[in-house]
C-alpha cells in the first residue's frame, strides 16, 4: 500500500503575521481607549453609605463588603476594600497592641493585620480560626482586617440603609446600619484612625525577627 502524498507546506510569511497582529493590538487598543471614555461620560460615580442617607433622590445601588465578628455583620463599601485573601497566614508582631494581630506578606508587601472585636467591645470567639482577611485602601493596599467567615459582596439599594443613631454609644466608625442589621463601618475614618499606624522600622524587625508559620514538610 502507497503512502498518500501529503500537500507540500507553503513557508510562512512572518512578516505579514507580525503586520496583521499589530494591526489587531492597535484596533484593540483603540476600542478600550474608547470604551472607558464612554463609562467616563456616561457612569455615574459611586455613591457613598453616607449619601444613602443625606436625602438624595438618585437612585443607585450601593456595593458594601460584610464580614463576621463576634457572630455579628459587619461591612465597608466596596470602595475601600482591595481585595479578600482567604487562609490568610499572619506573622505575629512582638509587642504590639492587642488589635494588632501580625504581618502579611501579600506579594512581597508587609501589611499589618488588626482584630476589631476589641476596638468594636466584642467578644473574641474561643477556638474561631480567623481564615479570611479583608485588604483595605483606597488607591492602594494599606491595611487588612480580619473575618471569622468568608466575606460577602452586596449591593444594596439606599432605601436598605439607614443612619446611625447619634447616641448609641457604638464605636465612632459606625455610619450606617441595613434594615438587616449590618453595621455598616466608615472607611474613611478606619483607614486614618492612628491606632492602625505602625512604625515601618517595626514592620521591617518584624519580617527579621517573626517566627513563620510553616506547613508540615511532606514526607518522601
Amino acid at each position: 500500500m502507497r503512502t498518500p502524498l501529503r500537500p507540500t507546506a507553503r513557508p510562512v510569511d512572518w512578516t505579514a503575521v507580525r503586520r496583521r497582529m499589530a494591526a489587531a493590538i492597535e484596533q484593540t487598543g483603540a476600542l478600550l481607549e474608547a470604551a472607558q471614555q464612554d463609562a467616563q461620560y456616561e457612569r455615574p460615580s459611586p455613591r457613598s453609605a453616607g449619601d444613602a442617607f443625606a436625602g438624595e433622590s438618585e437612585e443607585q445601588a450601593i456595593g458594601l463588603v460584610t464580614f463576621m465578628l463576634s457572630d455579628r455583620r459587619f461591612a465597608l463599601e466596596i470602595r475601600y476594600v482591595c481585595e479578600i485573601v482567604s487562609k490568610a497566614r499572619v506573622s505575629p508582631l512582638p509587642g504590639m497592641p492587642p488589635h494588632a494581630c501580625g504581618v502579611y506578606d501579600l506579594r512581597g508587601q508587609l501589611l499589618p493585620v488588626f482584630d476589631l472585636c476589641g476596638l468594636l467591645d466584642l467578644p473574641r470567639r474561643a477556638g474561631c480560626a480567623h481564615d479570611w482577611a479583608i485588604v483595605c485602601g483606597q488607591t492602594q493596599a494599606e491595611l487588612m482586617i480580619m473575618s471569622e467567615a468568608a466575606p460577602a459582596i452586596l449591593l444594596l439599594p439606599p432605601e436598605e440603609i439607614e443612619a446611625a443613631e447619634p447616641d448609641s454609644g457604638d464605636n465612632a466608625w459606625h455610619c450606617a446600619t441595613t434594615k438587616a442589621g449590618t453595621v455598616i463601618l466608615d472607611g474613611d475614618l478606619l483607614l486614618n484612625d492612628r491606632q492602625f499606624f505602625l512604625e515601618d522600622e517595626q514592620i521591617i524587625a518584624s519580617d527579621e525577627e517573626r517566627t513563620e508559620i510553616h506547613e508540615p514538610p511532606i514526607g518522601k
